[in-house]
This record gives C-alpha cells, structure tokens and sequence, in this order.
C-alpha cells in the first residue's frame, strides 16, 4: 500500500484530503507542520505539500527533504502566480497544482508521480514476490519465471496498485492502447495463462479475483 503524507496548515483541506486518499486505498498520514511527523515524512512514498505553512515556508521544506531523500514531492497551494511554480519546482517539487482543484485530477497525478518514481526502481516486490524490472521475470523463494511483456505489465500494474481493487476496464485501458477492439474474454485468457505459469513457482494465488469488479495482487488477504 502507498505511504502518502501530508503537510497542510489548514485543518479543512487537511481532513478532505486525508479521507479522499484514504478512500482511495492509500496509507496517509496529515500533519500540520514538519516537525509534528518528522518520521513519517522520511517513510513516506509521496508527500503532498502546502507552500504557505502558517509560520512555516513550504518552499524550505521541500529544499529541507531534498537533502536526504528523493521522495516525490506534489505541491498542493492557493498560489496562482508562475514565480511561485517555479520556484516550488526549482526547490525540488515534482509537481504542482492549484486550488480549487478537482480531486480527480490530484488523485492521477499523485498516481502518475507513484508510477514514474516506480520505474526508476528496479524491483517491485508483494507478498514476497519481486518482480524485476530490468530482465523481465518474477523471483519468489529462489525460483524465477521469466515473463512475456504483456505478462509483465499486468503484473506491474497489478504491483504498483497493491493494496486496492484494479477495475477490469482500468487494467484493460493500461494494457491495451484501443481498448475498443479488446474484449473482457481476452483479459480472461491472458490472467488464466499467467496464473498457471505463476502456479509453477509456488505463486499460483499472487493475483486475487474480486467478483464483480477486478483484481488485486497479493490474494485476498492483502
């Protein structure tokens, strides 16, 4: 499940965001200032950061965390000027959004951030399965399998959404660029397929079903 921490000064936007993203099955963490959780901060996978932080100066904050950790960093303000873009940027943000905003449009940023910071690893691990990144195979209890790359985006995916349901349709959009032509019966075959192969190395429970909806990695205790 991802870590997200927020640093938001006003109590309102504080609480909204934490129970959108909480909602969206992500572990969070809200505090008002730095020092109220210095060590989730440091735990964190994202961090969704206000630039005017009563006494304190986001901007400072995010050159501070920029010392010791590249932990994406998604400025979240009521600044509408481009100096301030830019030097929330040049501090070290990864990104920037203005409010009001639509919590949809935070929420695909935020995952497109999760997502790109992902890629630059080279290993993504459930369940104690590691999926590498780099020569395309999955590794559980000193046994490999090597993947087809249609076998390794769907457990890609699968992985870096841990902790939530992956709707069909979703899984279908990422895996296929004309989602028109592809049917739900060639999902189907493709995970049916991949649950055999993976069943070889003792992970044949890795992807769990969810009726009705989609599916999750890690089975259905994750």
């Amino acid at each position: 499940m991802w870590k997200i921490t927020i640093v938001e000064d006003d109590e309102g936007s504080r609480r909204e965001l934490k129970e959108h993203f909480a909602g969206q099955g992500f572990a969070v963490t809200a505090c008002e200032a730095w020092e109220d959780n210095e060590a989730k901060l440091k735990e964190a996978d994202l961090i969704l950061l206000d630039i005017q932080l009563g006494a304190q100066n986001g901007v400072s904050l995010c050159r501070k965390i920029r010392e010791e950790s590249a932990v994406p960093i998604l400025f979240v303000t009521c600044r509408d000027s481009e100096q301030d873009e830019l030097t929330a940027i040049r501090a070290g943000g990864d990104d920037f959004i203005r409010k009001p905003y639509s919590l949809s449009v935070l929420t695909a940023r935020v995952r497109r951030l999760l997502q790109r910071n992902s890629q630059a690893k080279e290993s993504i691990t459930v369940g104690g399965a590691a999926l590498n990144l780099v020569f395309g195979r999955i590794e559980f209890q000193g046994k490999s399998l090597e993947l087809s790359k249609k076998e390794l985006q769907i457990i890609y995916y699968l992985f870096l959404n841990r902790g939530r349901t992956v709707l069909k349709d979703e899984l279908v959009e990422y895996l296929w660029e004309n989602k028109w032509y592809v049917d739900e019966n060639i999902l189907n075959v493709n995970l049916s397929r991949l649950r055999k192969r993976l069943g070889e190395i003792g992970l044949g429970d890795l992807i769990h079903t969810v009726p009705k909806q989609g599916y999750r990695a890690g089975g259905e205790q994750e």
